[in-house]
């Protein structure tokens, strides 16, 4: 079931789940990207996966660069920043 409003934390979980090809159902991620959160930081980065979904939820290989600035949004909702 979706939850509209995430932490960081939750957030950087989804993103990793979608990279490793286990999300919790088969629309977790386009649920995620294709719904606002409630401004703030989690929404900024939000907005970030969805300007990346084309190249990385696509038939074939995600596109490399996509992938590697996915995992540096992971690293920096951990993070803190």
């Amino acid at each position: 079931m979706w939850r509209k409003r995430l932490n960081r934390v939750e957030v950087a979980d989804l993103i990793e789940r979608f990279l490793e090809n286990r999300s919790q159902y088969p629309q977790e991620w386009n649920d995620f990207v294709e719904s606002r959160q409630d401004g703030g930081i989690v929404e900024d980065y939000r907005r970030q996966c969805y300007e990346l979904d084309p190249l990385v939820n696509r038939p074939g290989e995600p596109d490399p660069d996509a992938v590697v600035r996915l995992k540096s949004i992971i690293e920096r909702l951990r993070s803190g920043i």
